[in-house]
């Protein structure tokens, strides 16, 4: 995969203890590339086990237009590729003084030996001055060399990717994303080497856009994906990924060479469902064991790192990826005499399926367990998602299930917002200028699963003030006592939460006239979209379902009035805020649905217009008057 996505770019600054100088929005203006050369060349290596080898040259040279800087230079690579040379040039002067730094990469000084980073600061002095970065990688493996993407960190002006395809070799290269792109393809031969080459010339490339909550790049930038399908060596035909089968025996290989003891993950698994007799109770005490047991830390973009940890080592350790936690839970039910199996999938961070035969297609493993005729998915890296539930990131994904010498395709359900329902009722009255009465709290899905990692995210001896924290979003004013929870360690039921409230300073008045907002949380208040700076389509971590019911007493010898009804319907979300009056009580409802988490940016305009109304509609109040 090209260093070129921007996470290469973050990655790198704290790997350096710098950040880049310029401001976010100055990205565009002060430093480009004025020319990337890139070209990649299937040569035969003389290895046995690696007997085809990809030969990458880079040449990338950053201008500086307006005011000096520092800005990072990262390079990925992994156990099937290595970095043969880097050399730095300071206004085509080579600067020996200037070395990369190899590291691996770590989470919280965990690391992986498959995960490491070549990288390099570049100063760029002064406005004109200009800093060149060439480099030679090798892949050991071409499976390993997945896609080639043309835009960087920064604009770029011309970048020609060139790939030199011997006729012993057999490439399949897929264009994604190339309209409204200025690239520009021609297929030559070369006698000499007796390949095809294969030269891509962009020019005028804008930056990868630094928005959050953004599509992955694979469905928005414009790449090659390299396919490589068999190589015709003096020892053979060497098959790589020709079709879906030929990328499940290969990870079906590696699964078999994983080494799990069973006699040590059986001993766990009769410890973890001791004394429970139900099957479907000891499933889910061997789901939520691995959830709550072992820590999950991933470097799922990886490129290496396909084959699972050992079950025991990961029991060892008490953490683990998402391959070593979806083995373990495999190991654990499969000791239990169920149908526990391995999968891998594709986050929906990716854009393809298994219709293409490649690496690039997944970052991700879970497990498959078939009980009574039905298929459950148990992602354990999801801590605080209960079974059957399943999170927007890997719903509607196929997945690749394991099947011995072949394979099964199935997709995880699709779950519509109402698996993520959250709802709040209160029964408040009047009490001088406050509103007193008792809250009831219920959550589901991920809007639990968000609750719970907020809550948790934190030591354990806090959690009871962070609770009340987070339900009264830090103001002293929304007061909470006498606060009961369900068991907030049982993720397979709702969470409920009730309490007693006294909201001070909640009411208002002028005269015989008392005001009161009847709306406490206002969500998604202000949550308009730039579109001036937003290049990206919106998605929502989750999809979103919020029911919040408010009942008013009217104090004796007022009366009530309403605010209007606010109904707003669109195809991806809705909006629907209601006031009614029965008997002696006022009813405020709340209803707000995203239906959809993803908000393309032909739907930003309603969007903003749509929050604009809500914002309004949260400003209105009710009207209590003398009679």
């Amino acid at each position: 995969m090209s260093r070129s996505l921007y996470y290469l770019f973050l990655c790198i600054s704290i790997l350096l203890c710098t950040q880049p100088t310029f401001a976010a929005d100055d990205n565009d203006k002060n430093v480009t590339i004025s020319s990337q050369e890139e070209q990649y060349e299937f040569v035969l290596s003389g290895e046995k086990e690696n007997p085809v080898n990809i030969r990458q040259d880079l040449k990338v040279a950053y201008l500086c237009n307006q005011y000096r800087t520092t800005i990072p230079f990262a390079e990925f690579y992994d156990d099937k590729s290595r970095i043969d040379e880097v050399r730095v040039y300071v206004n085509n002067d080579r600067r020996k003084d200037i070395q990369p730094i190899y590291a691996n990469y770590t989470v919280d000084d965990i690391f992986y030996s498959d995960a490491k980073i070549c990288g390099i600061k570049l100063d760029l002095i002064k406005k004109g001055s200009e800093s060149r970065v060439e480099l030679q990688k090798t892949f050991l493996d071409p499976r390993y060399l997945t896609s080639i993407y043309f835009t960087e960190a920064f604009p770029l002006a011309t970048k020609t990717v060139t790939i030199i395809v011997p006729k012993w070799m057999k490439v399949e290269l897929k264009e994604m994303n190339f309209n409204g792109y200025n690239i520009k393809k021609e297929v030559t031969y070369n006698s000499r080497k007796d390949a095809d080459v294969y030269t891509f010339t962009a020019t005028n490339l804008p930056a990868i856009s630094q928005d959050d909550k953004a599509p992955g790049p694979s469905y928005v930038y414009p790449h090659l994906l390299v396919l490589s399908q068999s190589a015709n060596t003096k020892e053979g035909i060497q098959q790589y990924f020709n079709k879906t089968a030929d990328l499940y025996n290969w990870y079906h290989s590696l699964a078999k060479q994983i080494g799990d003891k069973d006699d040590v993950i059986k001993a766990k698994a009769l410890d973890i469902t001791n004394g429970i007799t139900a099957d479907t109770a000891k499933i889910a005490a061997v789901y939520n064991w691995v959830q709550d047991n072992i820590r999950y830390i991933a470097f799922e973009d990886g490129l290496a790192g396909f084959k699972p940890e050992a079950a025991q080592s990961v029991l060892q350790h008490k953490y683990g990826d998402c391959k070593g936690m979806a083995n373990l839970t495999r190991g654990l039910l499969k000791a239990l005499g169920f149908d526990a199996r391995l999968c891998w999938i594709g986050t929906d961070h990716i854009a393809y399926d298994y219709s293409i035969p490649s690496m690039a297609v997944d970052n991700h493993m879970i497990c498959a367990l078939t009980y009574k005729g039905k298929r459950i998915f148990l992602d354990a890296t999801e801590t605080y998602i209960g079974l059957n539930q399943y999170a927007q990131r890997i719903q509607n994904r196929q997945v690749m299930i394991e099947d011995g010498n072949s394979y099964i395709l199935d997709r995880v359900p699709l779950c519509s917002y109402l698996q993520n329902t959250e709802t709040e009722k209160r029964n408040i009255h009047v009490e001088g200028n406050a509103l007193v009465g008792k809250v009831q709290h219920e959550w589901d899905g991920e809007s639990k699963e968000f609750l719970l990692t907020q809550v948790n995210g934190i030591r354990k001896e806090k959690v009871s003030n962070a609770l009340q924290r987070y339900l009264n979003e830090n103001n002293e004013k929304y007061v909470i006592s006498n606060l009961q929870n369900s068991d907030m360690n049982n993720w397979n039921q709702r969470l409920n939460i009730n309490y007693d409230l006294k909201y001070q300073d909640a009411v208002s008045g002028f005269g015989d006239d008392m005001f009161i907002e009847m709306d406490f949380r206002k969500e998604f208040s202000g949550f308009s979209i730039d579109t001036a700076k937003r290049k990206s389509d919106y998605l929502f971590s989750y999809k979103h379902h919020l029911i919040h019911e408010t009942s008013l007493d009217i104090p004796a010898g007022y009366k009530a009035e309403l605010p209007q009804e606010l109904k707003i319907e669109r195809d991806g979300y809705a909006f629907h805020l209601s006031y009614k009056q029965a008997g002696a009580k006022v009813i405020y409802r709340k209803e707000l649905t995203i239906k959809n988490n993803w908000l393309p940016k032909a739907s930003f305009l309603q969007w903003n217009n749509d929050i604009q109304s809500l914002d309004k509609a949260y400003l209105e109040q009710v009207t209590l008057s003398k009679k």
